[in-house]
């Protein structure tokens, strides 16, 4: 697995046929928001046990809160966590919230 972090979009994300995934979560440790906390065991379980490639994308609360977040913007992210997965730089599919907070729906999505 190759996960890495940062609060920008990796361009390499955005490219290839090889699905890339992009976890977009909160900032902080522990993180300010209250369902990511709630989602990152099964998260870090899944990727940290898996091939795929994963870029976490770390929010921060104040950017978060602004409508012109280009993660709201640019890939129309409502809540975090969301994870997506990037195919020839296209999203082709999401899970959202509650969908990220338990091992079986994460694991089911990355397979």
């Amino acid at each position: 697995m190759t996960l890495t972090s940062s609060t920008s979009i990796p361009s390499a994300s955005l490219t290839g046929s090889t699905p890339q995934y992009l976890i977009f979560f909160s900032s902080g440790n522990p993180p300010w928001c209250p369902d990511c906390v709630d989602a990152q065991p099964a998260i870090n379980h899944v990727f940290g046990s898996s091939t795929a490639d994963a870029h976490t994308v770390l929010v921060d609360r104040p950017d978060w809160k602004s409508p012109d977040n280009i993660f709201r913007t640019q890939f129309s992210i409502t809540c975090i966590p969301t994870i997506t997965k990037m195919i020839n730089g296209k999203e082709v599919a999401r899970i959202e919230d509650a969908e990220c907070k338990t091992i079986d729906s994460v694991t089911k999505f990355i397979q």
